[in-house]
């Protein structure tokens, strides 16, 4: 397990990761919500219903400014909002893959 997560770029940092019952999630709160907001990924591929490229890039959008505000030092983020805002990244890059993938596709039809 530990080599599939070093494989992840995430800088691990104990306090921005998320504790359940005493354990400690290896992964940052908001690498946590990117993972979960890929999950989307297969059901977005099995479905036929074809989400705007735009809405995709769209929805990263959040996650950016949260973090760009952060390191700015503008303001403090939380996990709930670092999570938050990564697992809705994780489901735009899903539509960005998708979408693209299905550009790829119908030029080969």
């Amino acid at each position: 397990m530990n080599r599939v997560l070093a494989i992840v770029p995430c800088h691990r940092m104990k306090n921005r990761c998320i504790t359940i019952k005493g354990y400690t999630l290896p992964l940052c709160a908001r690498c946590t919500g990117i993972l979960i907001g890929y999950f989307f990924f297969p059901i977005l591929l099995l479905i036929d219903i074809h989400i705007s490229i735009w809405l995709g890039l769209f929805i990263n959008i959040p996650m950016i400014i949260d973090g760009w505000t952060q390191k700015k030092k503008y303001r403090m983020s939380n996990n709930t909002l670092r999570l938050f805002t990564g697992i809705i990244c994780g489901f735009g890059q899903s539509i960005l893959i998708v979408s693209i993938s299905d550009f790829i596709v119908s030029l080969f039809q």
